[in-house]
């Protein structure tokens, strides 16, 4: 890792501005679809009325169309993004704290959701681990976050101060879970990238030979299926 972890107030200061600068803008394009395969995969799992924790909600959308699912509960570092998520979405319950140092309540949930979370947390290992405590024997973890083989090969701009950016593998994601969880699906989503290898695969010459033969869906699902989706999506389940 080697990243030196800004502190939590600065961590803090970093979220209120990001959410606060993008309240309007949620859910964009790519939030909705990663939204949309979340609730898939709930709906999939899910028993009647299931008990929903949302770690690190953001504004809180999602957490109001999981309250569509059963009782959820949201929570995000920023307190002014959960002061207006409560007057915004009053299906939903949220509360502001830190994760990390929160005391939720022990295998009470039957669902924890983890929506681009784990790679922006000082402390990865102990995240999972919060989230392995909150889930019933058997519970579900749906897990996003950003796919380090793509994102890798993306030019972004330097992360800017108080935003920390852990990105992890397929396979370092897979070690991370392994003691709590048996993971049951693992896919990607959202074909991007430009450079190295991905320059070639996402190309417009190669899609638009490819789009002769079957649709830019398909395309864009395979594309995902073999790992160049920008966001890993990830069902597991609480070892009993």
């Amino acid at each position: 890792m080697g990243q030196q972890s800004p502190s939590l107030t600065e961590q803090q200061g970093y979220w209120d501005r990001r959410w606060e600068e993008s309240r309007g803008q949620y859910p964009h394009q790519w939030a909705r679809r990663r939204g949309d395969a979340i609730l898939k995969l709930v709906r999939a799992v899910s028993q009647s009325r299931p008990r929903i924790l949302d770690l690190g909600c953001g504004t809180g959308w999602l957490t109001e169309e999981l309250a569509s699912l059963g009782e959820a509960v949201g929570i995000e570092l920023s307190e002014r993004t959960v002061e207006l998520a409560r007057l915004q979405y009053p299906r939903a319950t949220f509360m502001a704290g830190d994760v990390l140092e929160m005391p939720l309540p022990v295998a009470s949930f039957d669902v924890v959701v983890s929506q681009e979370v784990v790679a922006h947390v000082s402390d990865q290992v102990a995240y999972i681990d919060v989230a392995a405590r909150a889930l019933a024997p058997g519970g579900y973890l749906v897990l996003t976050t950003a796919n380090k083989f793509v994102n890798d090969r993306i030019a972004w701009p330097p992360s800017p101060p108080g935003h920390i950016e852990r990105w992890l593998s397929a396979s370092g994601l897979a070690r991370l879970l392994r003691p709590h969880f048996k993971i049951l699906s693992s896919t990607t989503i959202e074909p991007l990238g430009h450079c190295g290898v991905l320059r070639a695969i996402n190309s417009h010459k190669l899609s638009r030979l490819i789009t002769r033969v079957v649709d830019a869906e398909t395309l864009s699902m395979w594309k995902g299926r073999a790992g160049f989706g920008w966001t890993r999506i990830v069902l597991a389940r609480k070892r009993v």
